[in-house]
This record gives structure tokens, sequence and C-alpha cells, in this order.
């Protein structure tokens, strides 16, 4: 049986790792990278109804951005235990700005509490990346994480999981130790909204409601899409945590209920407020929020790049002004200029009254100012049902627009950046141009799955067909396996193919399926209507890694075979230069972390064996 792990490297990155220190099969540091020293007063926060202000930024000099980030925690003034990435001056979260063909070299150190290590916590079989054992939380808490291993995601990029790259299958990062990533960007890099946030396994729930995340953006949209060069771009991340008020989640689809978990925007919180005691049933809690508040210029048009970095809140966008949905324009989505693929340069804006967002994913679209005439105008995530098993979505205001006069704009203005002018229209970023014309090597099925009580979800690699009609190796293991960073891969596949997948969902819960470090291309939402949910709009014939497979409307337990089960078909686009070993799963995390996971190793299309 061959190894697996990180210290899997593509054959065109060999003679720079071997300056680097790469020899024998393992990395070997060229020398310790320094600590970055933890932070006065880290990971800070605003207070209610706050004006949202851009998240710090750092930008990418001839190439090159070096980030030193500093991974903290502390607690608020509730209780809630906050993370976040800190730099040397204080910057919380920093959006990352590179361009495509640029290198970001990130040193972190952990800067959280030790944890003990005990019974519970899990070794890394060898090979691996940084530390082999991971420190996790107190098994009798949830997600009551207080420290402990983590290590960084770079969601949505195609760069490679090899070490030091984006792997999350056995890199950690414990207590007190220091890692250096080295991430290059494909020329060919999309441009557009990416993010960044901890991705160990048991862990991630946690950290992600603690705020540990910040955007990364792709330069050069302008380019792609004339239509936003020149606009304000508002960087707008949106993440969860706990619930203030100690307050009990309202059952699944119960509009006016109490949410899941409470709402931030860009650190500006959204908390629930309810009358107390809460009534008995049937009578429902009263509900309110306080929104946060966005600055527009009379007249204006924004360009707004909303990252949904929840935990595993999905989230149904919509302007209204008055109460009445607007049309906005959507520009990208999850880092690909919409309709940009097929050839047409430009590709046409997609005019939506309403953008679905399951939790990790982006969409960047221009917005109007609302008119003089126009009482209330407001950013709103509308109201999901999430089946009978899932969580409580209500429907929340997230931002009041204020307009503003020309004379009134001063400094909110001025430390707003703008997209950059046009100046040619590139027409070379084609990642994933002519996915069309291939014939998909495989066709596999992939299904969600559960145990009802909660304690453990599954991913499932349950069939294969070739091109020609044959059976196919499906995962080496038991259905409904729950995901261990030492399992063998669900699947084996061959650089430089597209295959087609058919994600279905058997649970009685929406799941939300996540492909790292490839994108693919949605064909149809299937059965849909017939569980009860509608089809996300804008999102057929796009380029994403993210989607929404919505709740079987089985009356229970379980979702039968003679159920027609939801699902969504798609190609998977694996002719880009990754190779190694990588992961799918939900990206609700509270799923992810109990077990909804798998992992796919990628073979070289050379046929040479990859070096261990």
């Amino acid at each position: 049986m061959k190894k697996r792990g990180c210290s899997l490297w593509p054959r065109a990155a060999a003679s720079v790792l071997l300056s680097l220190g790469f020899a024998g099969g393992a990395f070997v540091e060229a020398s310790s990278p320094s600590p970055v020293p933890p932070v006065p007063n880290p990971c800070q926060r605003f207070t209610a109804g706050s004006i949202i202000r851009q998240p710090p930024a750092l930008f990418s000099h001839n190439g090159v951005l070096n980030v030193r980030l500093s991974y903290q925690t502390t607690t608020d003034s509730v209780g809630r235990q906050l993370f976040c990435f800190m730099t040397a001056d204080g910057l919380e979260n920093p959006t990352l700005h590179v361009n495509p063909g640029d290198t970001l070299n990130v040193t972190v150190t952990n800067n959280t509490p030790t944890n003990p290590v005990g019974e519970v916590d899990e070794p890394y079989n060898p090979p691996n990346c940084g530390d082999t054992t991971q420190q996790t939380q107190n098994p009798a808490q949830s997600n009551g994480m207080t420290g402990g291993s983590m290590n960084i995601h770079y969601h949505g990029t195609n760069v490679s999981p090899a070490c030091h790259g984006d792997n999350v299958v056995k890199t950690l990062i414990n207590s007190g130790n220091t890692f250096e990533y080295n991430i290059h960007f494909p020329s060919d890099e999309p441009p557009g909204l990416y993010w960044y946030h901890p991705h160990v396994h048991g862990l991630a729930e946690a950290a992600v409601q603690g705020g540990a995340e910040g955007a990364l953006v792709v330069d050069g949209i302008n380019n792609v899409q004339p239509a936003v060069a020149g606009l304000r771009q508002r960087i707008i991340v949106l993440r969860d945590q706990p619930t203030i008020q100690g307050l009990s989640e309202s059952p699944g689809g119960t509009e006016n209920g109490i949410p899941q978990l409470d709402l931030t925007v860009n650190f500006v919180p959204l908390d629930t407020s309810t009358q107390l005691p809460v009534p008995p049933p049937p009578a429902l809690p009263v509900t309110t929020y306080t929104p946060a508040v966005i600055q527009m210029q009379s007249g204006e048009q924004q360009f707004w790049r909303i990252c949904n970095c929840t935990s595993d809140a999905p989230l149904d966008l919509q302007v209204r002004f008055d109460g009445v949905a607007q049309t906005i324009q959507v520009v990208g989505i999850d880092a690909v200029p919409v309709n940009s693929q097929d050839g047409t340069q430009p590709g046409a804006l997609i005019p939506v009254t309403h953008f679905r967002m399951p939790p990790a994913s982006r969409v960047e679209f221009i917005v109007n100012a609302p008119p003089s005439t126009v009482q209330q105008a407001q950013l709103v995530a509308q109201f999901i049902n999430s089946g009978p098993l899932g969580d409580n979505l209500p429907t929340r205001p997230l931002l009041n627009i204020q307009t503003l006069g020309d004379e009134s704009l001063g400094s909110a203005a001025a430390t707003d950046e703008r997209v950059a002018p046009f100046t040619h229209l590139n027409t070379r970023q084609q990642r994933f141009s002519g996915i069309d014309a291939v014939t998909p090597s495989l066709t596999r099925t992939v299904y969600f799955d559960e145990l009802e009580d909660g304690t453990a979800f599954f991913i499932n690699a349950s069939g294969c067909v070739t091109a020609a009609g044959a059976q196919c190796a499906i995962q080496p293991y038991p259905l409904n396996t729950k995901f261990d960073n030492n399992n063998l891969p669900a699947i084996i596949t061959t650089q430089g193919t597209v295959e087609k997948w058919i994600i279905q969902n058997h649970a009685r819960e929406n799941h939300e399926f996540h492909q790292h470090q490839i994108h693919f291309k949605v064909l149809s939402q299937d059965n849909f209507e017939v569980n009860g949910s509608p089809q996300a709009p804008a999102i057929n014939g796009q380029f994403l890694d993210m989607v929404e497979v919505p709740y079987c409307n089985a009356p229970g337990p379980g979702c039968p075979a003679s159920f027609a089960w939801p699902q969504v078909e798609a190609l998977m686009d694996f002719r880009g230069p990754d190779i190694g070993d990588f992961v799918f799963h939900c990206h609700i995390l509270g799923h992810e972390d109990r077990g909804m996971m798998a992992i796919e190793e990628i073979d070289s299309s050379s046929g040479e064996a990859r070096p261990k």
C-alpha cells in the first residue's frame, strides 16, 4: 500500500523544494521560522448598530505577499470564546490581496493556550506536516474549544495541497509552535473573493464561530468584468457566533423564532433580542435585531463582495427597499466571474432578486443606492427551511443602507478602496474553459447521510461507472464511516480528467457540499421542488466550490430509496496542476467535525510515482 500525506510534491516544484530543504521524502526546514509574538488586546469587536468598516488590507508587491500572523484567543464580555489572526501591528484577520501568479508566504504562530494531550487526542499517521498529535477540546464540551491545534485553509483557491501548501489533511500547528505556508497562485487563477480559516477536523466549527477567518482577494476582476471597474468595493464578511442570552433555538423551520446562532457583519453583532421569559408554546417569542449600517452616496453603485464566512448558516440574501425586493447584478460566484468561461468576453452579468449562499460561499454583485423616497433600505437574510432535522434560520436584517449626500461622505468614502480602472479586456484567465467538450472519464455518486440523533455525519462515495459503462472502485471502507485523518482515500482519480458527480442528500436536513483545490460546473439541481425546496438562482452553468443540497422530505426516520433524493449534478474539473491528497465535505462545520468529510487522491497524469 502506498503512503499518503502532505509531503507529495508536484514535479514542477521539485527544484524549488530542493533549494528549500526537501530531501529524502521529507521536508527539512532550511531554517526555523522565527515565532510571531502574541499581540495585546486581540480579537476586538464592535457594538451593535455600528457603521461597518472595511477590513484592514494587505497587498502583494512584485509578485509576493509576506504575512506574519499570531493566532490568538480571548473571551468577550458575555463569555464567548473568540479566535483571530493578528498581525504584529494589530491588524485583525486582514484581507489578503494577491494577483494571479503571485506567491503568498504566511508565517503563523499558534499563541493559544496549551491543551493537555491525553487519550482523546488523535495521532496523525506519517507522512505528515508540522505536529503529529492533534490537541483537541474537552470531549464533554461539544465545541467548547479552549485552544489547541490549528492550521489554515485557503478556501476556494486552486493551489497545491502539498506540505506547506493548502493541506488540511495532515497539517497541525499545536500551541506554541510556528509554521510557514508558501502558497503559489496559478497564473490563470480566476479573480475574485476567496477566504481563509482554520480547518482542523473536530475543531473547525469552534474556531470559525470564534471569528478566525478573513477574506482573500485575487485582484484583476476589473479587466475580466469591466462593469465593476472604478466602483467602491465593500468587503462584507458574515460570521456566526453563539446567542448571548442563553436562549434555546426554535425548531427548524420556525419563522420569527430564535435562530441557531447569532450573526455578525464585519464584526458588528446582529444579536437576537427577545422578550423574556420566552412565552410558552404555541406562542412564539418576539425576536428583534439591530442591523449594522453601510453607507452609500446618493445615486451610487457599489460592488459588494460578500463572504458567507459562517460556520453553519446558509443565507438567502435579498436587498429590499421599503420591503420590495431589488434587482442586483451578480458579477462572480465563489471567486469565478459569471459566464466568463465559455469564450464570450466579458461574461454577461446575472440579474437576480435574491441569492442563496451556502456557508463558505461567496457572491459579488453590483447594488444601487436607494432613491431619496425610500424610507428603509436593507440587506436581509431571508427565512430558510433547512428540513425537519435542520437548524432554525429565520428572516433577519443584516444591514441598513444609509444614503449620504455628496458633501456628507467625508472620511467614510476616503477609507474605502475602489476597484482598479479598466485597462484592457483579459481573455487569458480561462482556467475552466472547454470543460463541456471533455467526455467525463467517470460518473460518481456521492451522498450525505447521518444519524438522526446528531452524533455522527457521513459522506459516501457509493457509486462509480466509467464512460464505457463499466463499474469502477468505490470507497475502500464501509458506507457511513466517519472521517478520520488517517483514512484511505475514498476516491482516487487522475490529474487532467473531468468527472461527472451526482451529489445526493439522503438526510432530512440540508447539507452543503465543498470541494477543495478545484471548482466544479453545476449542470442541474434535481428533485428540489418535490421535496419542498426551491432551486438556487443563478448557479446552473456556473463554476462553484460550494453548493447546497437540500433535505429529503421523508416522514422519517431516514430517507428511503423510494424517495426522490435531492441531488446536484456537476462536472469536477481535475485538469489543473494540483496532485496530492485533499478533501470534500459538508461545510456546515458542525457536520464536518462530526464525520462528514472524505479524502480524495489525485495522481499525476504522467504516470510517475509521486515523491514520498
